[in-house]
């Protein structure tokens, strides 16, 4: 299995080094190959420098900014055939790339797979609310047939191809939920924790943990009832 890892980054400076570092250390099966991406979207830091400080890392330009833009940037610069997305605040254990091989070596039929989020430097509640309850909501319900966790998320190209790839209509909220509801239709998704990943809490911190949950759900419920998102309004959080 060869693998294409895209991290989208706009104005990154501060916490891609870290996320590039855990990329190139992680461990591989002798079986697969690894190319990664990294897409800087219209920054105006050192994104762009920090990114080619790493041997093996290849930048592309979209200068177009949006998150979907970017995610579809890279879907086009990559040439295997399984896609990885993590954000660029986003840290990997060693063992992650061992473990999703496994995954897809048992579960041949899986068109995505996804892992949560474990967010640091939290206290008790806060990590009952960003952690439990989120991922919950977004990965484990019964009554879905998975989800594709916009931060930490791998599908398969054809799948991609066949659905016209990203939404680039989406800005932000609700773009993993229209991917989720679109890729579903061709196959099941595996959520599991044994693809968690660690990140920064900036959103929920720097927005508030109430509201941003109600925006993450909202946003989910809008775009598998009403096909569409809640909002087209959010704030950049660097």
């Amino acid at each position: 299995m060869n693998v294409s890892v895209i991290i989208p980054a706009y104005n990154e400076e501060k916490l891609l080094g870290r996320c590039l570092k855990s990329l190139v250390e992680a461990k591989l099966p002798n079986e697969m190959q690894r190319e990664i991406i990294v897409i800087n979207n219209a920054s105006v830091d050192k994104t762009k420098e920090i990114a080619q400080s790493f041997a093996g890392v290849r930048v592309v330009d979209e200068p177009q900014k949006g998150l979907t833009k970017a995610r579809q940037a890279g879907m086009v610069a990559s040439c295997h055939e399984l896609l990885i997305y993590f954000d660029a605040d986003t840290v990997i254990p060693q063992n992650w790339f061992f473990e999703l091989a496994e995954i897809y070596q048992k579960n041949p039929e899986l068109v995505g797979a996804s892992g949560p989020y474990y967010y640091e430097n939290l206290n008790c509640v806060e990590r009952f609310v960003y952690y439990d309850a989120f991922n919950v909501f977004f990965g484990w319900l019964p009554w879905q047939k998975g989800f594709l966790l916009g931060g930490n998320f791998s599908v398969k190209r054809w799948v991609l191809e066949k659905i016209g790839g990203f939404d680039t209509s989406i800005a932000f909220y609700g773009e993993d939920s229209n991917l989720t509801r679109r890729v579903i239709e061709h196959g099941p998704i595996k959520v599991t924790k044994k693809l968690a990943v660690v990140t920064s809490p900036r959103r929920f911190k720097s927005q508030g943990t109430v509201k941003t949950f109600l925006i993450y759900v909202l946003s989910f419920l809008s775009e598998f009832v009403l096909r569409r998102p809640m909002t087209t309004k959010h704030k950049d959080i660097r």
